[in-house]
């Protein structure tokens, strides 16, 4: 539901929990400094405001609403960056206060239109995104992950991390933190979304009149399939690190819209996305060279990722043995068996989605992207229709842009090189 305040409303109205999460949505294009820039709004948002201007204060408040949980974060969906604030209140049913939800929607307008912008905010909260940065440097796999996809995605999307770089921070100045909050609400695409026992009636009133002064009519296109005219690439970064991590990536040439998409997503659950997939058994079981191993699609982006850590003597063998996993996608090698365990694990999954306030407003969220109104159980038949076919098909279109290899360095003077 589009307001008139240009905001997009999304109400999940269950009884199912005891619980309210609100989630307020910011979309806009993802750019590298830009998304630097809005990582560390998201951490100045959720830290204090004019209103509450300590943390003591802000935490107080929190209690106040019957322990109340509020956060922020900054996500990559595709072509797009969105700043996500949350809150999570207790049902109004189970508090002495019945206008419960109406003081969270009081506390979020505070938040979002008057956060508190000063010079000690600002430092204090670059020190606590570049932590957050250096940490997942100094963590191998996540580094592995992050390096892959950004030299997978160099000149796309893909290779922009949503959380920003490490080195734009200490130049971000305090005008640019205000200005960046102002064009929240001049150019961003804001969707407001509410899972629980609520009236979307009642909720619609509460976001016009709290946000009534943001109007826009902003479109932001997120989804895309990476482009398919990049060569294979490999490349080694040595680390006195004491496993090797690989990360491959592929170029799906499939898009969330594409009618190929159901077919893709059990492909990947084949692949590599459960204990029955064929990296585990090969890779893991039969060949012993991994303790974890896994496929994920990097659906926003038309992108599919495996990641894993060896024993630096193994990296050839398990690059290799990966690939010709995938091979047998492609070329039809795999029992009808295996397409009806993955199918039922990959429906299984999208059930449990129904028990999560999360998982359905992220399915709220993706119907809003793409411009559909798809419930759970949709998906559940989609994915049951998929055959031997389409699951062949979806795999040939894909194809290997980039291994990242992060190894240990035994000697000094140790090359880089290809394995």
């Amino acid at each position: 539901m589009k307001l008139h305040n240009g905001i997009h409303l999304h109400v999940v109205s269950t009884s199912k929990f005891k619980d309210i999460e609100i989630s307020v949505r910011f979309m806009n294009r993802l750019e590298e400094k830009q998304a630097t820039l809005r990582s560390l709004l998201a951490l100045m948002i959720c830290d204090r405001c004019e209103k509450y201007p300590t943390k003591k204060m802000m935490s107080k408040r929190m209690d106040e609403l019957y322990g109340a949980v509020f956060n922020a974060h900054t996500v990559g969906y595709g072509a797009a960056q969105v700043l996500d604030i949350r809150m999570r209140i207790i049902d109004p049913r189970y508090a002495p206060h019945s206008s419960l939800l109406e003081h969270a929607f009081d506390f979020l307008q505070e938040t979002l239109l008057h956060p508190l912008f000063t010079e000690d905010t600002l430092t204090e909260n670059k020190a606590i995104l570049q932590a957050k940065m250096e940490r997942m440097r100094d963590e191998p796999s996540q580094y592995a992950v992050s390096q892959g996809l950004k030299l997978a995605g160099e000149g796309l999307p893909l290779g922009i991390s949503a959380l920003g770089e490490i080195e734009h921070i200490e130049e971000i100045t305090l005008d640019e933190v205000q200005k960046a909050h102002q064009r929240l609400f001049q150019e961003d695409r804001i969707d407001v979304l509410v899972c629980g026992d609520v009236q979307e009636s009642y909720l619609k009133e509460l976001v016009e009149v709290r946000f009534s002064s943001s109007r826009r009519d902003a479109v932001f296109k997120s989804y895309y399939a990476a482009d398919m005219d990049k060569e294979a690439k490999e490349s080694v970064e040595y680390r006195h690190i004491s496993q090797s991590s690989i990360m491959m990536t592929w170029f799906t040439d499939t898009s969330m819209n594409d009618q190929d998409y159901f077919a893709l997503k059990i492909a990947n659950a084949m692949f590599g996305q459960y204990p029955t997939s064929f990296l585990f058994q090969e890779v893991r079981e039969k060949n012993s060279l991994c303790y974890s191993i896994y496929s994920n699609m990097i659906s926003y982006d038309g992108a599919l990722g495996v990641t894993t850590g060896v024993e630096k003597e193994h990296i050839q063998k398990a690059i290799d043995l990966i690939k010709q996993q995938f091979q047998k996608l492609c070329d039809g090698e795999f029992a009808d068996d295996l397409i009806d365990i993955s199918k039922t694990m990959v429906v299984n999954s999208l059930l449990a989605t129904k028990d999560s306030m999360q998982s359905l407003l992220a399915l709220a969220y993706q119907n809003a992207i793409l411009g559909k109104e798809r419930t759970v159980d949709d998906l559940v038949n989609y994915m049951k229709e998929v055959t031997r076919q389409d699951i062949q098909r979806a795999a040939q279109k894909c194809r290997l842009v980039y291994t990242f290899v992060l190894t240990d360095k035994e000697d000094e003077h140790e090359e880089d090189r290809k394995f």
